[in-house]
């Protein structure tokens, strides 16, 4: 049995494929519980639930939106890794592609201000705030 030797570039290509498809699989998840603790929230508002199971609806809502934050934390240390040991790579001469130091150079069109983490924890916030208000006005 032969072993297959590959070249850097073939390498390097396959762990920005796996990176990227991690990053789909990453968004697809978190969209769908995002999805799920606004449809429950939604529903929180139906006029025939009491206050106290509107509350109780509305938290758990809440309870999802954050579960969904901690996984994107957690999904993007791995995205992370991979992505640094693409810059590795390309550092090292290992490979004579250079895509990720140029996406990170770039920063595509991106602030560090306004990255994605952090206006999802700001809307966390004021997702949580929200309903705290909603529960003092008895709403």
């Amino acid at each position: 049995m032969q072993r297959q030797i590959l070249d850097g570039d073939d390498v390097y290509l396959q762990i920005w494929q796996t990176e990227q498809d991690h990053v789909r699989t990453r968004w697809t998840v978190i969209t769908f519980f995002l999805s799920v603790s606004f449809a429950i929230f939604g529903f929180s508002f139906q006029a025939k639930l009491g206050l106290s199971q509107s509350i109780a609806i509305r938290i758990a809502g809440l309870l999802i939106y954050w579960f969904a934050f901690l996984l994107l934390l957690h999904f993007y240390e791995y995205t992370k890794f991979l992505r640094g040991y693409l810059v590795d790579m390309e550092k090292s001469g290992r490979t004579s592609l250079d895509i990720q130091s140029k996406a990170d150079a770039s920063n595509l069109g991106a602030s560090k201000q306004l990255s994605t983490t952090r206006l999802l924890f700001l809307f966390g916030l004021i997702y949580t705030v929200g309903i705290i208000t909603l529960w003092l006005l008895g709403l």
